[in-house]
């Protein structure tokens, strides 16, 4: 396996500390200070911030350097759309595709999630429930799809990192991944398409729902504030 070079290493641990909120939304991101912290040159990690820009994970307001990007509740709804767009037609072409051995993954993640559930590992069950949505997108055969489907699961995993899903709503969620599973088996593509919108539908909804009902703090922690440097 070739080894990554220190730009992609860059990149990638940069993605997951903005995904897991250890750099939130407003922080400005210093090229020496993440250059110590990850004990590389500057040169490959401006080059990581400039992917991370075009993925729209960081911004560089009037040029001044990179933050990382708050979102509006309005860009919230925005990338539900989207996803609710891709992952339905995902769906509908993964019902016609879909093998045996994607099926077997979906009934394995299944079985993890209450487990996973019961003894209180929340982000588990998220990167589970999003595993689930993976294998899905991949199993549509379109690779284009797919890989676009993967960002934005990674830019709603940066809100469910920010405690706003409730126990109740994830066992709602399992059980409606339970209904796309058995339309899948049966290969309905009008089912599974229908089951998959309805699902997403009542997650942008409940997010965006809890969004409003947040306090001061945590739409500030959300939509953006000046959260120091790194």
């Amino acid at each position: 396996m070739k080894k990554p070079s220190l730009t992609e290493r860059a990149y990638e641990e940069i993605k997951k500390r903005i995904i897991h909120f250890q750099l939130k939304p407003g922080t400005r991101l210093k090229l020496d200070e993440l250059a110590q912290a990850l004990g590389m040159s500057q040169t490959p990690i401006r080059e990581a911030l400039n992917k991370l820009e075009q993925e729209q994970l960081v911004e560089r307001p009037a040029k001044k350097g990179f933050t990382v990007k708050a979102l509006t509740i309005q860009e919230i709804e925005d990338i539900y759309d989207f996803r609710i767009a891709l992952e339905v037609l995902a769906a509908e072409q993964a019902a016609r595709r879909i093998t045996s051995k994607d099926l077997d993954k979906l009934e394995t993640i299944q079985r993890r999630i209450p487990q996973k559930q019961a003894q209180g590992e929340k982000n588990e069950v998220l990167r589970l429930s999003q595993e689930f949505h993976a294998v899905i997108m991949n199993a549509s055969g379109n690779q284009l799809l797919a890989e676009t489907g993967q960002r934005l699961l990674e830019r709603i995993w940066m809100l469910q990192n920010i405690n706003l899903l409730t126990s109740d709503h994830l066992t709602d969620a399992h059980r409606e991944h339970s209904t796309i599973v058995e339309a899948l088996r049966k290969r309905d593509p009008e089912k599974v398409s229908t089951l998959m919108r309805q699902h997403l539908i009542l997650a942008k909804k409940f997010i965006v729902a809890r969004l409003n009902n947040q306090d001061d703090f945590l739409s500030t922690f959300i939509y953006g504030s000046d959260f120091g440097t790194i």
